[in-house]
């Protein structure tokens, strides 16, 4: 069961006591737009065996008239009645008139215009009424109040006062044309550790988005931590990239001073003799009894690197040799002049011929 609002005109008398009377249209049949509680728009038929029933219509008498929809009047509701029904309802063609009478004339302001508040079951089987579509249909309509509104659904449903019985109430502005169903319990929701009082599809929503939240967090986390992975592999795979450049370029040196030894060693090769052929071959030039059948690289490494260490210290020597010749010769060269200039001194003074100092 729900709770629906409609609105209607009073062609108002007015009595000594200065109360409003009137008969106005207060609903009609026909179909009628609302909003769910989810926001969504929705067309509602209350077709004439329902609006027209003797209980829904013998309903109307006695409940209250209130400013505006504040929910389901009950005895102990604080909510400002400012009239009541005293007849039950009347059709008169599409609609429903029934009698009132406001007291409180004052609280009336600028609205003219009827909202029933009252319960019903919904019945979600849509159809079409003259030509236009509809979603549900309203079943058993039970009244408990008539508000007085700026704008009723009905369309229809209105006070029906003329511009001098207006000129005499003042008006004030009261906003309530659309209220909530007060049969939708209230659940407490936590945010941003205070509690508020919601209805379950905003708790619903609420959860959902919450939800949603927190797994885009674990989605984000696991595209960071991917993210990190791929980092280190590719850190990984520039050392990698490092280390085989400088593995290549201390092989491609030690060929290029290899191919140096076997040049001077006049040893032939081409790019296809691999390292160790290139090293036996010099190695057999330096000593042809060295044979290598069943050697192992390590072997023939071993032995080469050798062999190049002796050739460097000999040709150390040599070149140490050479050096100190040259500057014995040199120093032969330096000191001749002043060896015959010291002879040929001696032998002027021998002769007795005057030498200076």
């Amino acid at each position: 069961m729900v709770t629906r609002y409609d609105i209607i005109e009073l062609k108002a008398e007015k009595t000594a006591d200065g109360w409003i009377r009137d008969k106005p249209i207060v609903t009609r049949s026909g179909i009628f737009t609302y909003r769910d509680a989810k926001g969504k728009t929705v067309k509602e038929f209350r077709p004439e065996n329902e609006v027209f029933s003797d209980d829904s219509m013998s309903s109307l008498r006695g409940i209250p008239i209130t400013m505006g929809h504040k929910g389901i009047v009950k005895s102990d509701s604080d909510f400002d009645i400012i009239g009541s029904i005293v007849s039950q309802g009347e059709r008169q063609d599409d609609n429903v008139l029934a009698e009132l009478v406001i007291h409180k004339t004052s609280k009336i302001g600028n609205k003219r215009e009827l909202s029933c508040g009252y319960t019903c079951d919904i019945d979600d089987t849509p159809g079409e009424w003259k030509g236009e579509r509809y979603d549900s249909i309203q079943k058993n309509v039970k009244y408990n109040h008539i508000a007085i509104v700026d704008k009723g659904r009905a369309g229809n449903a209105r006070l029906r006062l003329d511009h001098d019985d207006s000129a005499s109430f003042p008006f004030d502005s009261i906003e309530d044309n659309t209220m909530p169903d007060p049969t939708v319990k209230l659940v407490t929701i936590r945010l941003d550790e205070l509690e508020y009082q919601a209805s379950p599809e905003v708790c619903i929503a609420y959860k959902k988005a919450m939800n949603d939240i927190v797994d885009l967090k674990k989605r984000f986390d696991a595209l960071e931590a991917e993210r990190d992975s791929f980092k280190t592999k590719v850190s990984e795979a520039d050392a990698k990239i490092a280390a085989v450049k400088s593995t290549a370029r201390s092989e491609i040196k030690a060929r290029l001073d290899l191919e140096s030894v076997a040049g001077t060693n006049k040893v032939k090769f081409d790019e296809e003799t691999t390292d160790r052929a290139i090293k036996e071959a010099v190695l057999t030039k330096l000593n042809p009894s060295i044979k290598f059948d069943g050697k192992s690289d390590d072997y023939v490494d071993s032995a080469f690197d050798i062999a190049m260490s002796y050739e460097s210290d000999k040709n150390k020597k040599v070149s140490h040799q050479k050096h100190s010749v040259d500057k014995r010769n040199d120093s032969e060269t330096d000191y001749r002049p002043a060896a015959i200039s010291g002879r040929e001194t001696m032998l002027r003074r021998m002769r007795g011929e005057k030498v200076d100092a």
